[in-house]
């Protein structure tokens, strides 16, 4: 890990994004395994960014090392930073050395807190009760699922949680195969538990 992603704390951060490429951006950043959030509200026929031209993403100590990811992800343009006096006083040659990491972005103050308030103003807009489950939304605690993701769909996952709106925690299990006198042995070399859209979850047939 470099010095700068050391320096990062985890929390939700700010996302500028492209003109009219909040959405893309949001799967664009789910695709690489971040967890990202981009509140659409019902406007007639479509929905549409609660933010016009923002988004928002949540680094985690396992996130925190792909930083360098997000501002090359298509759709981004830039991390928002909350550190304007300590830029000018950098353009001015005059920010001691010491005072370098202040530079860095930071996460928003109180972000999971905001982010629940941004949630259920969104649930409430859209006509939905904010603590109310989706209807079709039926995972069971241990149940199989598909995660169709890029980087994990190849992998076997179990539904631990639903949590908020419309996310859920799944368990991951990387398995190593190994060949062996009798055959073919698979081992279970490590797990993460992360926290995903339910809609891009999918249940996994049961075997008849």
């Amino acid at each position: 890990m470099s010095s700068e992603q050391a320096a990062l704390q985890q929390g939700w951060y700010l996302l500028k994004a492209k003109n009219r490429e909040e959405v893309r951006a949001r799967d664009n950043l789910e695709h690489q395994g971040f967890e990202a959030y981009c509140p659409l509200i019902q406007e007639k026929s479509t929905r549409a960014p609660l933010f016009p031209g923002y988004l928002f993403i949540r680094l985690d100590k396992d996130a925190l090392p792909s930083f360098h990811k997000i501002r090359s992800t298509r759709g981004i343009a830039q991390v928002v930073r909350f550190n304007k006096i300590s830029q000018k006083l950098y353009n001015e040659g005059r920010l001691p050395e010491k005072d370098m990491g202040k530079l860095l972005p930071r996460p928003i103050p109180d972000g999971e807190q905001l982010i629940d308030q941004i949630e259920a103003f969104v649930w409430k807009y859209n006509g939905r009760i904010p603590d109310e489950k989706p209807d079709s939304v039926s995972f069971k605690e241990g149940e199989s699922v598909l995660y169709n993701n890029p980087l994990f769909q190849h992998l076997e996952s179990t539904f631990v949680k639903g949590v908020k709106i419309d996310r859920g925690i799944i368990l991951i299990q990387f398995i190593e195969s190994q060949r062996t006198d009798e055959g073919i042995e698979e081992k279970i070399v490590a797990r993460k538990e992360i926290e995903v859209p339910l809609k891009d979850l999918q249940k996994v047939p049961e075997e008849s």
